[in-house]
């Protein structure tokens, strides 16, 4: 029963990446034909890769923060190195980037776990685990983020180590560190982590440590160095400031206060009940999703601290939870150590049971996180099984599109955040909710937009100077009178 023919392991495997490759087209493509993408994150990252395309350094005049660069913000390459793709799949870029990433992540994974289980239904189960886990399907719920794409470098960067392959391992190295500033710090622990598996092998030892050394050493020179050179503000500061105002602050406070820090992975520090039990929840379904089985293989506990911390310490409670895209690193770590637990059991019966026992822990605490969990989920823009998902109830999505091809390509236009990811590639746009003030010529808004307010003062003040170009007396298409 443990025995796969290589023709069943490519039928199995080709199968289950069609049906996630599927599922996965049913979130995104759908969430974005109907307005359920934002202008942050999609809109905001489509554009830049717009401005890389005409060979311009984009700023945040979206968010109504230019001169700023772009990477002051961000230091993500890869939109840089996608920017061609936009010339074939347009507003949908980033979205088909993001899926064809995960899936060969699982392809990734399956290749890895072979080497260790050849003979058996392991590297399947583990791919199959990998693809439906909730931060994979959490991901693809809300937009694109390069963090997704990073997190799909590491099971082939361990591949290639495995195999001794350093060569190949070494531009996964470069990929996993340019994906976005905060990567390469997590690299670094993944590095540490390994040497202790890689500790009798002399090569791939210093191998490793050349890699913790580079990647340590680039994320210090990008987050200290450059980015504020660029104009960087410390955003990426911004959430962890009451531990330090810069990394090494931070990190000394950590290291001088281990209670508090304890203190601070478990408890919710908003004061609003609302989000009691968060951090919990989160906890729960990362040890059903195979952080049981990684504390019977520690140093990988070792790649997820800087996770944890970055996910927990966070004074935004957005990161805390299931949703979104703040679990997805997670994934691989998880996945890879448990099933590497589970190929040391000599019992082939009972490694198949535990592998089948975990995927289908995976998938219930997948469906648990798409159903009944206390971290907000928008359901609609996830569960494909439902048809709510295939509507958009707020506005004619239908119409939208007509207003949309009103617009002049060369048009400077102000939008509603969900219209601006198929606004993004043009020179100038911006996200109305970001804006004061406008002096677009054309904005494209709902009709409760027009009462929106900042520190008391109407976003749109300027409205006088915009006569109604079409409407539908929901939604807005305006355009700026000539004076």
């Amino acid at each position: 029963m443990n025995k796969v023919s290589n023709h069943q392991r490519h039928v199995i495997l080709s199968s289950v990446l069609v049906f996630a490759a599927v599922v996965y087209a049913l979130i995104s493509f759908v969430n974005h034909y109907l307005f359920k993408t934002y202008a942050l994150d999609l809109g905001l990252y489509t554009h830049f890769m717009h401005e890389y395309a005409h060979f311009r350094l984009p700023d945040l005049f979206m968010l109504d923060r230019a001169p700023a660069l772009a990477l002051s913000d961000h230091f993500d390459l890869y939109l840089v190195l996608f920017s061609p793709l936009t010339y074939v799949f347009g507003t949908y870029t980033l979205l088909v980037v993001q899926i064809v990433a995960v899936l060969l992540g699982g392809l990734g994974i399956y290749r890895l776990i072979r080497l260790y289980a050849d003979e058996g239904w392991m590297p399947l189960l583990a791919s199959a685990a990998f693809l439906f886990s909730f931060g994979i399907i959490q991901a693809m719920g809300f937009d694109y983020h390069s963090n997704v794409v990073t997190a799909m470098m590491l099971p082939w960067l361990l591949y290639f180590i495995k195999q001794r392959r350093f060569g190949l391992a070494s531009l996964f190295v470069v990929l996993f560190v340019i994906g976005k500033e905060n990567m390469s710090l997590w690299l670094s622990f993944i590095a540490i982590a390994l040497m202790w598996d890689y500790r009798k092998d002399r090569k791939t030892l210093w191998y490793l440590g050349s890699i913790a050394a580079f990647s340590l050493a680039y994320f210090f020179i990008i987050n200290m160095i450059v980015m504020p050179i660029l104009g960087g503000s410390g955003g990426g500061y911004s959430r962890y400031a009451h531990l330090g105002d810069n990394y090494l602050d931070i990190a000394k406070t950590l290291l001088l206060n281990p209670g508090e820090a304890m203190r601070l992975l478990f408890s919710n520090t908003t004061g609003q009940p609302y989000f009691d039990g968060i951090k919990t929840e989160f906890y729960l379904c990362a040890l059903f999703s195979g952080m049981l089985l990684t504390f019977l293989k520690p140093n990988y506990l070792l790649m997820l601290l800087p996770l944890v911390g970055q996910k927990m310490l966070s004074s935004d409670p957005m990161f805390w939870g299931v949703s979104l895209q703040y679990s997805v690193e997670f994934v691989p770590v998880l996945v890879v150590s448990s099933f590497l637990v589970i190929n040391k059991l000599k019992n082939r019966g009972l490694r198949l049971a535990l592998g089948t026992a975990l995927l289908i822990s995976v998938v219930l605490t997948t469906f648990f996180t798409l159903g009944v969990p206390k971290s907000t989920i928008k359901v609609d823009q996830l569960c494909v099984y439902q048809g709510r998902h295939y509507e958009q109830k707020n506005f004619d999505a239908e119409y939208a599109r007509e207003l949309i091809k009103m617009i002049p390509d060369d048009a400077y236009v102000c939008a509603a955040s969900m219209f601006v990811p198929h606004l993004s590639l043009r020179r100038y746009v911006e996200d109305f909710a970001s804006c004061e003030n406008t002096n677009a010529e054309y904005v494209l808004i709902t009709e409760h937009y027009f009462g929106y307010k900042r520190n008391g003062k109407l976003l749109f003040g300027t409205r006088d100077e915009y006569q109604t170009l079409a409407t539908d007396g929901n939604l807005y298409l305006l355009h700026r009178k000539q004076p």
